[in-house]
């Protein structure tokens, strides 16, 4: 999707166009993990899992910083 908007500029992107595009496929990914741990950390407490469930939650909470740190960084639209 980039590259098609990218091929289709008659004139370069700006820089902060290029880094929001980056900014929100990074955004896209995080919250796409973090879907997927917490279907794993429901499974984790189903089993009974705690170290499973520790391991899970960190990585979570690890993400969920990274998503605030990803939002805190946006530049406000011109």
């Amino acid at each position: 999707m980039l590259a098609e908007a990218l091929l289709a500029e008659t004139k370069p992107p700006e820089q902060n166009e290029v880094l929001s595009a980056i900014q929100e496929i990074q955004e896209r990914a995080i919250a796409s993990r973090l879907r997927d741990l917490r279907a794993l950390i429901a499974e984790a407490e189903r089993q009974g899992d705690v170290a499973e469930l520790t391991l899970l939650t960190q990585q979570k909470l690890d993400l969920d910083r990274a998503l605030r740190q990803l939002h805190n960084q946006k530049q406000p639209e011109v």
